[in-house]
């Protein structure tokens, strides 16, 4: 940011890029040059962010006196729900799972944690500091301790599992207390750094790279959130409230669930509509209606 603001004014666009004197009209320079440089507008927000806490840090309100003079030029928030996997998609991944050998030790561990992760919607913290008894394979209920904000405002919840990664977790289970008790007996991470006589859990990056091998197999491109939607997206389809998949996710309001992660779709409200109406239940002498929809299966985005 600083550097920019040296281009701008050696090249005479800005009248100075210390903090103390950057104006209005300097700033909008700077969002003129963040936008022709073909940043989008989430990314200009982002930047305008740290720019108005060192301005305002050397007493200069620049960024508001930008916003007030010149509010058709403030970047507008984009809120984007990314989509997440189809049932195509997703039976590709449960399909290829169901081929791994019993003692294929690191697919059986990539699988497992992208199921896992696409049939509880556990977050990347969540999923790889699970300990293994975290998991209830009576009830199926995983609990993640280790979540977002836990210091704070984050609150340690229990997960339903879905039925479809009951039996990869199973065959999963099995190999992984073989490979513990041969090198590591005291670890206690579901998904286990298999190093000698210490507790090891994965890196962020360590699940990531697990993640890649299943992306590399089905030849498709996702991240753990792609799986957190997935899962939001099916309890929904599924006819689960919105309030209890956004307990369920871990959201303190079903406002985030709503704009980031899964909605009802339009077929599903449609579908609900005409159940309200008793489509098909009229008396014979009335009209049919003279729209018709075709509820297509769209998949889960």
């Amino acid at each position: 940011m600083n550097q920019v603001f040296v281009e701008l004014y050696q090249s005479g666009k800005v009248s100075s890029y210390n903090p103390e004197k950057i104006t209005a009209d300097d700033v909008l320079t700077y969002v003129n040059h963040l936008k022709q440089n073909g940043m989008k507008e989430n990314g200009i927000l982002h930047n305008l962010g740290p720019l108005n806490n060192l301005l305002s840090y050397a007493g200069n309100p620049a960024v508001k006196n930008f916003k007030d003079k010149y509010r058709s030029s403030v970047p507008k928030k984009r809120l984007i729900r990314y989509p997440s996997l189809d049932e195509q998609e997703l039976n590709k991944i449960l399909q290829l799972s169901k081929q791994i050998k019993d003692n294929d030790w690191r697919r059986s561990q990539a699988f497992t944690l992208v199921i896992l992760a696409l049939s509880t919607g556990l977050r990347n913290k969540e999923i790889r500091l699970c300990n293994i008894t975290d998991l209830d394979t009576r009830n199926w209920v995983i609990h993640a301790e280790h979540v977002k904000g836990e210091t704070t405002y984050g609150q340690a919840r229990p997960i339903p599992i879905r039925p479809e990664a009951i039996e990869i977790i199973k065959k999963y289970l099995n190999l992984r207390n073989k490979k513990v008790m041969e090198k590591c007996p005291n670890n206690l991470a579901l998904f286990p750094v298999l190093r000698k006589n210490k507790d090891g859990y994965f890196s962020s990056n360590g699940i990531r790279m697990l993640k890649s091998l299943v992306e590399k197999e089905t030849g498709m491109k996702f991240d753990l959130r792609t799986l957190r939607r997935t899962y939001g997206q099916m309890a929904i389809d599924e006819g689960l409230e919105l309030d209890s998949v956004s307990v369920i996710l871990g959201h303190q309001t079903t406002k985030t669930t709503e704009m980031y992660y899964c909605r009802k779709q339009a077929n599903t409200a449609i579908r609900e509509a005409q159940n309200i109406w008793n489509y098909g239940k009229s008396d014979s002498g009335a009209k049919s209606p003279k729209i018709e929809f075709k509820n297509e299966v769209t998949g889960y985005a």
